[in-house]
């Protein structure tokens, strides 16, 4: 699992039948999406990568490269092309 603090190594216990997945990589989920949101947002209103740092750091985030702004945002133009190509 990968952190705003580094890269933690779980063991997640396997069952026979169904599967496990612990309360608080749910919880993280949310939150990533919630990040991942506001920075798709933000690059649509026309925010630079660079100010999207600092919107990152303001907000409590320790840091957000531009690589991973690009990363967050790869999935947007395949969206829109879907988009427009459905009318």
């Amino acid at each position: 699992m990968d952190t705003r603090l580094g890269s933690l190594y779980l063991f997640i216990p396997k069952v026979r039948q169904g599967g496990y997945v612990p309360f608080f990589i749910t919880q993280r989920k949310r939150s990533e999406a919630a990040l991942i949101a506001l920075v798709q947002e933000a690059f649509i209103n026309g925010v630079s990568t660079h100010k999207i740092e600092r919107l990152a750091k303001s907000l409590g985030i320790e840091s957000v490269s531009a690589s991973q702004v690009s990363e967050f945002n790869k999935g947007l133009s395949q969206q829109v092309d879907a988009f427009l190509n459905c009318q």
